[in-house]
Protein backbone atom coordinates (compact mmCIF):
# COMPACT_ATOMS: atom_id res chain seq x y z
CA UNK A 1 0.00 0.00 0.00
CA UNK A 2 1.45 3.16 -0.90
CA UNK A 3 1.85 6.27 1.50
CA UNK A 4 -0.97 8.16 -0.27
CA UNK A 5 -3.23 5.22 -0.03
CA UNK A 6 -2.20 4.65 3.87
CA UNK A 7 -2.73 8.29 4.52
CA UNK A 8 -6.62 8.09 2.64
CA UNK A 9 -7.22 4.68 4.47
CA UNK A 10 -6.45 6.14 7.74
CA UNK A 11 -8.60 9.77 6.90
CA UNK A 12 -11.68 7.21 5.49
CA UNK A 13 -11.63 4.91 8.93
CA UNK A 14 -11.91 7.69 11.11
CA UNK A 15 -15.05 9.48 8.61
CA UNK A 16 -16.90 5.90 8.88
CA UNK A 17 -16.48 5.62 12.77
CA UNK A 18 -17.55 9.16 13.50
CA UNK A 19 -20.48 9.74 10.12
CA UNK A 20 -23.30 9.48 12.89
CA UNK A 21 -21.79 11.81 14.88
CA UNK A 22 -21.12 14.14 12.36
CA UNK A 23 -24.57 14.27 10.60
CA UNK A 24 -26.49 14.55 13.92
CA UNK A 25 -24.82 17.70 14.58
CA UNK A 26 -25.37 18.93 10.57
CA UNK A 27 -28.65 17.67 10.57
CA UNK A 28 -29.76 19.73 13.58
CA UNK A 29 -28.20 22.75 12.21
CA UNK A 30 -29.74 22.04 8.91
CA UNK A 31 -33.24 21.79 10.73
CA UNK A 32 -33.19 25.60 12.54
CA UNK A 33 -35.35 28.15 10.43
CA UNK A 34 -33.51 29.84 8.29
CA UNK A 35 -30.47 27.28 8.13
CA UNK A 36 -31.00 25.90 4.42
CA UNK A 37 -32.17 28.79 2.49
CA UNK A 38 -28.79 30.47 4.05
CA UNK A 39 -26.50 27.82 2.34
CA UNK A 40 -29.01 27.59 -0.62
CA UNK A 41 -28.52 31.25 -1.37
CA UNK A 42 -24.70 30.52 -0.82
CA UNK A 43 -24.11 28.40 -3.62
CA UNK A 44 -27.13 29.93 -5.56
CA UNK A 45 -25.39 32.84 -6.04
CA UNK A 46 -23.17 31.34 -7.83
CA UNK A 47 -24.64 28.29 -9.85
CA UNK A 48 -27.38 30.47 -10.89
CA UNK A 49 -30.88 28.99 -11.56
CA UNK A 50 -32.09 24.99 -11.31
CA UNK A 51 -32.05 22.53 -12.72
CA UNK A 52 -27.95 21.87 -13.06
CA UNK A 53 -26.07 18.55 -12.90
CA UNK A 54 -24.54 19.06 -10.15
CA UNK A 55 -22.01 17.21 -8.38
CA UNK A 56 -20.96 17.05 -4.93
CA UNK A 57 -17.14 16.01 -3.84
CA UNK A 58 -16.52 14.62 -0.38
CA UNK A 59 -20.52 14.96 0.10
CA UNK A 60 -19.78 13.23 3.42
CA UNK A 61 -23.43 12.68 4.96
CA UNK A 62 -25.10 14.89 2.02
CA UNK A 63 -25.98 17.90 3.65
CA UNK A 64 -24.78 20.41 0.99
CA UNK A 65 -26.53 17.43 -1.59
CA UNK A 66 -29.79 17.76 0.19
CA UNK A 67 -30.01 21.73 0.05
CA UNK A 68 -28.76 21.71 -3.85
CA UNK A 69 -31.51 19.08 -4.74
CA UNK A 70 -34.55 20.93 -2.39
CA UNK A 71 -33.40 24.03 -4.77
CA UNK A 72 -34.56 21.80 -8.06
CA UNK A 73 -30.61 20.72 -9.11
CA UNK A 74 -29.80 17.10 -10.06
CA UNK A 75 -27.17 16.26 -8.05
CA UNK A 76 -24.58 13.31 -7.53
CA UNK A 77 -22.61 13.13 -4.43
CA UNK A 78 -19.49 11.52 -4.15
CA UNK A 79 -17.16 10.09 -1.24
CA UNK A 80 -14.91 7.19 -0.04
CA UNK A 81 -16.52 6.80 3.34
CA UNK A 82 -19.07 4.00 3.08
CA UNK A 83 -20.43 5.02 6.58
CA UNK A 84 -20.98 9.02 5.40
CA UNK A 85 -22.46 7.30 2.58
CA UNK A 86 -25.23 5.19 4.22
CA UNK A 87 -26.17 8.13 6.88
CA UNK A 88 -26.13 10.38 3.33
CA UNK A 89 -29.13 7.57 1.72
CA UNK A 90 -31.37 7.77 5.15
CA UNK A 91 -31.35 11.36 5.16
CA UNK A 92 -32.23 11.55 1.71
CA UNK A 93 -35.52 8.95 2.21
CA UNK A 94 -38.27 10.43 1.55
CA UNK A 95 -37.39 13.36 -0.11
CA UNK A 96 -38.85 14.68 -3.65
CA UNK A 97 -35.77 14.95 -5.62
CA UNK A 98 -32.96 12.63 -3.84
CA UNK A 99 -29.11 13.41 -4.97
CA UNK A 100 -27.47 10.10 -6.09
CA UNK A 101 -24.47 8.62 -4.13
CA UNK A 102 -22.11 7.17 -5.54
CA UNK A 103 -18.95 5.47 -3.64
CA UNK A 104 -15.51 6.99 -4.95
CA UNK A 105 -12.91 9.29 -4.66
CA UNK A 106 -13.38 13.09 -4.65
CA UNK A 107 -9.98 13.08 -6.47
CA UNK A 108 -10.58 10.87 -9.36
CA UNK A 109 -14.98 11.32 -9.02
CA UNK A 110 -16.32 7.92 -11.12
CA UNK A 111 -18.28 10.41 -13.41
CA UNK A 112 -17.72 11.14 -17.58
CA UNK A 113 -15.72 13.82 -18.54
CA UNK A 114 -17.82 17.17 -19.61
CA UNK A 115 -20.72 15.74 -17.60
CA UNK A 116 -21.97 18.00 -15.38
CA UNK A 117 -22.43 22.17 -15.27
CA UNK A 118 -20.94 22.42 -11.27
CA UNK A 119 -18.54 20.58 -8.87
CA UNK A 120 -18.83 21.82 -5.22
CA UNK A 121 -17.94 20.96 -2.11
CA UNK A 122 -18.14 21.98 1.87
CA UNK A 123 -15.56 21.63 3.57
CA UNK A 124 -13.65 19.56 1.63
CA UNK A 125 -10.70 21.42 0.60
CA UNK A 126 -8.76 20.78 3.99
CA UNK A 127 -9.08 17.20 3.96
CA UNK A 128 -8.30 16.50 -0.04
CA UNK A 129 -4.79 14.95 -1.06
CA UNK A 130 -3.20 15.57 -4.46
CA UNK A 131 -5.55 19.24 -4.97
CA UNK A 132 -3.58 19.22 -8.38
CA UNK A 133 -4.98 16.50 -9.24
CA UNK A 134 -8.17 17.08 -8.30
CA UNK A 135 -8.80 20.20 -9.68
CA UNK A 136 -7.15 19.14 -13.03
CA UNK A 137 -10.26 16.24 -12.93
CA UNK A 138 -13.04 18.50 -11.79
CA UNK A 139 -11.68 20.60 -14.97
CA UNK A 140 -12.13 18.40 -16.98
CA UNK A 141 -15.88 17.18 -15.50
CA UNK A 142 -17.19 20.32 -16.16
CA UNK A 143 -18.95 21.22 -19.42
CA UNK A 144 -17.55 24.05 -20.87
CA UNK A 145 -19.03 27.72 -19.09
CA UNK A 146 -19.36 25.25 -15.66
CA UNK A 147 -18.46 26.35 -12.37
CA UNK A 148 -16.36 25.07 -9.02
CA UNK A 149 -17.81 26.24 -5.92
CA UNK A 150 -16.19 24.98 -2.11
CA UNK A 151 -16.67 26.75 1.12
CA UNK A 152 -14.20 26.48 3.93
CA UNK A 153 -11.93 27.92 5.80
CA UNK A 154 -8.62 27.84 7.62
CA UNK A 155 -9.68 25.08 10.23
CA UNK A 156 -5.77 24.23 11.30
CA UNK A 157 -4.19 27.75 11.04
CA UNK A 158 -2.74 28.47 14.91
CA UNK A 159 -4.30 31.90 16.37
CA UNK A 160 -6.15 33.21 19.33
CA UNK A 161 -9.36 32.60 20.01
CA UNK A 162 -11.67 35.11 20.26
CA UNK A 163 -13.89 36.65 22.85
CA UNK A 164 -16.99 34.35 22.85
CA UNK A 165 -15.85 31.31 20.67
CA UNK A 166 -15.88 27.60 21.66
CA UNK A 167 -13.14 25.22 22.35
CA UNK A 168 -10.25 25.44 19.26
CA UNK A 169 -9.79 23.25 16.77
CA UNK A 170 -9.02 19.66 17.03
CA UNK A 171 -5.38 20.60 17.10
CA UNK A 172 -5.81 22.86 20.10
CA UNK A 173 -4.53 22.58 23.64
CA UNK A 174 -7.06 21.67 26.29
CA UNK A 175 -6.77 21.46 29.92
CA UNK A 176 -9.86 18.58 29.35
CA UNK A 177 -8.58 14.77 28.60
CA UNK A 178 -9.45 14.25 24.89
CA UNK A 179 -12.70 13.10 23.93
CA UNK A 180 -13.16 9.71 22.22
CA UNK A 181 -13.76 11.28 18.59
CA UNK A 182 -11.00 14.14 19.05
CA UNK A 183 -8.32 11.03 20.21
CA UNK A 184 -9.35 9.11 16.87
CA UNK A 185 -8.82 12.48 15.22
CA UNK A 186 -5.63 12.82 16.26
CA UNK A 187 -4.33 9.41 15.19
CA UNK A 188 -6.08 9.66 12.16
CA UNK A 189 -4.41 13.46 11.28
CA UNK A 190 -1.36 12.83 12.69
CA UNK A 191 1.52 14.78 10.81
CA UNK A 192 2.11 12.56 8.44
CA UNK A 193 -1.36 13.13 7.34
CA UNK A 194 -1.41 17.07 7.41
CA UNK A 195 1.65 16.61 5.50
CA UNK A 196 0.20 15.06 2.63
CA UNK A 197 -3.09 17.94 2.83
CA UNK A 198 -1.62 21.22 1.52
CA UNK A 199 -4.88 22.71 2.00
CA UNK A 200 -5.17 21.70 5.43
CA UNK A 201 -3.90 25.28 6.56
CA UNK A 202 -3.76 27.47 3.34
CA UNK A 203 -4.82 30.45 3.26
CA UNK A 204 -7.71 31.01 0.19
CA UNK A 205 -4.63 32.82 -2.11
CA UNK A 206 -2.92 29.44 -1.78
CA UNK A 207 -5.99 27.68 -2.97
CA UNK A 208 -6.52 29.93 -5.87
CA UNK A 209 -3.39 30.09 -7.15
CA UNK A 210 -3.94 25.69 -7.60
CA UNK A 211 -6.95 26.65 -8.77
CA UNK A 212 -5.81 28.98 -11.75
CA UNK A 213 -2.83 26.68 -12.70
CA UNK A 214 -5.73 24.06 -13.21
CA UNK A 215 -7.19 26.20 -16.13
CA UNK A 216 -10.47 28.16 -13.84
CA UNK A 217 -11.04 31.25 -14.28
CA UNK A 218 -12.19 34.24 -13.04
CA UNK A 219 -11.36 32.99 -9.52
CA UNK A 220 -12.50 34.74 -6.55
CA UNK A 221 -13.06 34.68 -3.30
CA UNK A 222 -15.99 36.14 -1.03
CA UNK A 223 -15.63 35.98 2.89
CA UNK A 224 -19.07 34.70 4.04
CA UNK A 225 -19.56 37.29 7.74
CA UNK A 226 -23.10 35.91 7.36
CA UNK A 227 -21.94 32.41 8.60
CA UNK A 228 -19.95 33.30 10.97
CA UNK A 229 -22.98 35.35 12.63
CA UNK A 230 -25.10 32.45 12.61
CA UNK A 231 -21.98 30.02 14.29
CA UNK A 232 -21.50 32.21 17.05
CA UNK A 233 -25.04 32.36 17.40
CA UNK A 234 -25.89 28.83 17.16
CA UNK A 235 -22.45 27.37 17.99
CA UNK A 236 -20.27 24.91 16.10
CA UNK A 237 -19.32 21.48 16.02
CA UNK A 238 -17.47 19.51 18.63
CA UNK A 239 -13.80 20.19 18.91
CA UNK A 240 -14.66 23.77 16.57
CA UNK A 241 -14.99 27.03 17.22
CA UNK A 242 -16.54 30.12 15.13
CA UNK A 243 -14.44 31.78 12.50
CA UNK A 244 -14.71 32.90 8.87
CA UNK A 245 -15.09 31.06 6.32
CA UNK A 246 -14.62 31.65 2.68
CA UNK A 247 -16.53 30.86 -0.81
CA UNK A 248 -13.97 30.01 -3.26
CA UNK A 249 -15.69 29.80 -7.29
CA UNK A 250 -14.41 29.41 -10.71
CA UNK A 251 -15.45 28.93 -14.32
CA UNK A 252 -14.03 26.70 -16.83
CA UNK A 253 -13.97 29.00 -20.22
CA UNK A 254 -16.69 28.08 -22.56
Amino acid sequence: MSEEDTVQARMTGYWDRFARAYDAHQSARLAEAGEQELWAAVYGDVLGAAPRDVLDVGTGSGTLALVLAAAGHRVTGVDLSRGMLAVAQEEAAGHPHPPRFVLGDAVHPPLPRGSVDAVVSRYLLWTLREPEVALRQWFDLLRPGGVLVAVDGPWFREEPATPGDSAGSPSSMSAEPPTEREAAFAVAYDAETFAALPFGAAEPAAIVAVWEAAGFTEVRVDPLPQVLARDRERGVAPGHRPQLQYRISGHRPR
